[in-house]
């Protein structure tokens, strides 16, 4: 949690920012609080403190001097400057000085704190990326991001609940829900591509996606789109145990480490029948499982070409196909071109 300081000589004025603003939800937490320049220094002499939020009008030290200070002696701290209507035209300099952002005392609604919270949080996770030194992996809290990712994008914590509720302990330990939005936002559009019968679900959801702010939200969002999914899933008429089944075989197919599968390894992966597999799959799923594999392997060829200088053989081979001539042949009748033609076409661009 990143930890916030709240710098303002009204102690009215600070209980009602206190009250108004949702750290929690952005992962911030209150650090404490001071009523001058001066106080604050002691504070941050003693504790650790990543965003402070300071009022500009002070007695002793004013709020563009404390900024100033705080810019010299601790430059890994971002600072909020907080204002009113009249003190506007300091904003300017607040903002030449070193604040990140500013809050207007008088127009604390909760759209404008949402989005306040949402610029500040995004400063502050990139400030972190930032100092994370060279060659480490990321941890936790914002470094969780692409691992987290990568479990967010996966199908099986749709059908069952145990491994959707680890997941969102985890999310909402590790990132703020600026960044867990985002992380959706970038997830959702590998859900139809995984399995193409959530397609409705996802053009009916995505929408919604741009009106929630807060963690709770996005679990309730993430929520909606579970029940969906499965309502959608059990219309086939298949048991949850099934559907869940297919959906592992799905993550499997899609694993993040590259490793190829047949069918027959699916199969026995998530312990049904190559005949009964093959069923469940097209009804769940939308496609066959044999369509599904080549529309996968062409996306990945399609990336090779564009990505990397491999001769064709070569991407033909590590995008799923053993023939080069079916690969082309496959190729063009996909997009139009052959391979080559594909890769020259996508540099021109």
């Amino acid at each position: 949690m990143f930890k916030v300081l709240l710098v303002d000589d009204e102690p009215l004025v600070r209980r009602g920012i206190r009250s108004m603003l949702p750290l929690a939800d952005y992962q911030m937490e209150w650090a404490g609080e001071a009523s001058s320049a001066e106080e604050a220094r002691a504070i941050l002499s003693v504790q650790s403190v990543d965003l402070v939020m300071t009022d500009i009008s002070m007695p002793g030290q004013d709020g563009l001097a404390f900024i100033r200070s705080l810019t010299e002696t601790y430059p890994s701290i971002l600072s909020v400057v907080i204002t009113c209507h009249q003190d506007f035209s300091y904003v300017q300099q607040a903002l030449r000085l070193g604040a990140v952002d500013y809050m207007v005392k008088t127009q604390l609604d909760d759209q404008t704190v949402h989005e306040l919270l949402e610029r500040v949080s995004r400063q502050l996770l990139q400030k972190t990326e930032r100092e994370r030194p060279a060659g480490t992996e990321p941890g936790d809290d914002a470094y969780s991001f692409r691992r987290l990712l990568d479990k967010w994008s996966s199908l099986g914590w749709i059908a069952e609940t145990d491994l959707w509720q680890e997941l969102l302990e985890e999310t909402v330990h590790a990132l703020s829900a600026p960044a867990w939005k985002g992380l959706l936002t970038e997830a959702v559009g590998q859900w139809p591509v995984r399995c193409p019968s959530l397609l409705p679900v996802t053009e009916e959801l995505l929408p919604r996606l741009g009106a929630v702010h807060t963690l709770p939200e996005l679990n309730g969002w993430t929520d909606t789109f579970r029940q969906e999914a499965m309502r959608r899933f059990c219309a086939t008429m298949y048991s949850e145990q099934v559907i869940a089944s297919i959906l592992r075989a799905l993550d499997l197919l899609h694993n993040a480490s590259g490793e190829r599968w047949t069918q027959t390894e699916l199969c026995r992966a998530v312990n049904l029948s190559v005949s009964y597999f093959s069923k469940c799959f097209k009804e769940i799923v939308g496609v066959s499982f044999v369509y599904h594999v080549q529309e996968a392997n062409l996306r990945e060829a399609q990336r090779l070409l564009q990505t990397t200088n491999l001769p064709v053989y070569e991407v033909a081979e590590k995008s799923g196909f053993t023939d080069e001539k079916y690969f082309g042949k496959i190729f063009r009748a996909k997009t139009g071109h052959s391979p080559s033609e594909y890769r020259s076409a996508s540099r021109n661009k």
